[in-house]
């Protein structure tokens, strides 16, 4: 992994033959240059863009299984991964019970933000105070 700005560290990545495979992370359109420039080599990617992931939850889907999965995905990590659930896409039938659910959760969530060397925090560490939103 390497940082710094996009115009500097990471063209002359994506433009280094002896670079093999570029992992790249951000917006759909910088995704669409990088991989444009790197199969231009004859290089491989990886891309994750900006697709803010999703749940789709079916009528008939496992609700329990579901909500789980769902509330991990999006909390687990206080959103601080590139694969954070950022969108869930319900069918009509069990949204009402759904959402109902997912309120309940993350007002349980909101009262356990801490410092996470505390065995009763559950949310925890953020970069800043912006990064703590009210759920509910």
């Amino acid at each position: 992994m390497v940082s710094g700005r996009g115009s500097t560290v990471g063209q002359a990545i994506v433009d280094d033959k002896r670079v093999p495979l570029v992992s790249f992370t951000g917006s759909t359109s910088v995704g669409k240059m990088v991989s444009e420039k790197v199969h231009g080599r004859f290089g491989r990617t990886i891309l994750e863009l900006g697709g803010n992931n999703a749940a789709i939850i079916c009528a008939d889907a496992d609700l329990e299984l579901a909500f789980q999965g769902c509330v991990f995905a999006a909390a687990g990590t206080a959103g601080q991964r590139c694969t954070t659930l950022r969108r869930i896409i319900l069918h009509e039938s069990v949204y009402d019970e759904f959402v109902n659910r997912l309120v309940s959760a993350y007002k349980t969530l909101a009262t356990r933000i801490g410092d996470p060397m505390d065995s009763a925090t559950l949310v925890g560490p953020l970069n800043s105070k912006n990064g703590v939103k009210e759920y509910v």
